[in-house]
């Protein structure tokens, strides 16, 4: 026990002797561990981006006028058991009349709705199909488009998201493509800036060195603070990375929210919350490991032990 302590001890203290080289240590450790978390928060709003997309993407079957409710009710069984569809709602006149006179309300276009008496509605009824998948959608328009419900179907218009959702894609592509040259450009600086480090420690306790060799400590008692020391930059880096990205979070997801109204189609806090484990420890894991190696290499060039 009282060699752990010592080991702890000698540990701290190669940290304080060479604090300015911790702190760029760190900072560098720091930059690749935020790249990788930044690319893993880029791929998740990508998918739950493409995800709210296909929420909204639906097929507005507008029906001819003076359709009756039992030749509607027939369509609408029909789309219901297609494969493709996962939802079929159905728009009444009054609904229609209350969406347009809604989204044209400071518009002229209002006004053609003048001519009409007030007990008198020219919208018929509508059917909105949403798909389980967005390239489902071709499938369901040929099926609408069949000679049997030509007399039924007036128009039949896809609110089409695809163009949206490839350029999520394609920027999201773009930065992965780019972000992991800069990963590891940072971490082989983290590697280099740890091997130097450990250098400088062993440098500043040269005389410490020979005093723990000549009263007989053993080779793992050398190496240990060093190897503790490097641990302990990698726990640094974390518990930093850690506070940053949840502060980041906290910003941004009020104006996530606001973006998709409300709904919590892109919810970071509870993704990262749901990782945590994965991402920040697997994270350390790594940092640990490559902290570990490069300190052996040092020990090992530096250290006659």
């Amino acid at each position: 026990m009282h060699s752990i302590v010592r080991i702890i001890k000698f540990a701290l203290q190669g940290v304080a002797r060479n604090f300015w080289l911790s702190i760029v240590t760190v900072t560098m450790m720091l930059m690749a561990l935020f790249s990788v978390t930044l690319l893993l928060g880029i791929d998740y709003i990508k998918q739950a981006t493409i995800k709210g997309m296909e929420q909204k993407v639906d097929i507005l079957i507008s029906l001819k006028p003076n359709i009756d409710k039992a030749r509607l009710d027939i369509l609408y069984d029909d789309l219901k058991y297609l494969p493709e569809v996962q939802k079929v709602t159905i728009i009444t006149p009054e609904e229609n009349k209350a969406l347009f006179e809604k989204n044209n309300a400071d518009s002229r276009v209002r006004k053609a709705l003048e001519v009409f008496d007030a007990n008198e509605n020219p919208f018929s009824y509508s059917l909105a199909v949403n798909a389980y998948n967005l390239d489902q959608y071709q499938k369901i328009l040929d099926f609408v488009k069949q000679d049997k419900y030509q007399d039924l179907v007036e128009d039949s218009a896809f609110r089409d998201y695809e163009s949206f959702v490839n350029k999520i894609d394609n920027i999201s592509k773009a930065v992965n493509r780019y972000s992991w040259y800069i990963i590891l450009i940072f971490l082989l600086i983290s590697v280099v800036v740890i091997f130097n480090t450990i250098r400088m420690s062993i440098y500043t306790r040269r005389d410490e060195i020979v005093i723990m060799r000549l009263v007989g400590a053993s080779s793992w008692f050398v190496r240990a603070p060093f190897l503790l020391e490097s641990i302990l930059y990698a726990l640094a880096a974390t518990l930093i990375l850690v506070g940053v990205v949840y502060s980041v979070v906290n910003l941004l997801q009020p104006s996530l929210n606001t973006y998709f109204q409300g709904e919590a189609v892109i919810n970071l806090l509870q993704y990262f919350q749901s990782n945590f484990w994965f991402i920040f420890g697997g994270e350390f894991i790594v940092l640990v490991f490559l902290n570990i190696v490069s300190t052996a290499l040092a020990i090992r060039k530096y250290l006659k032990v």
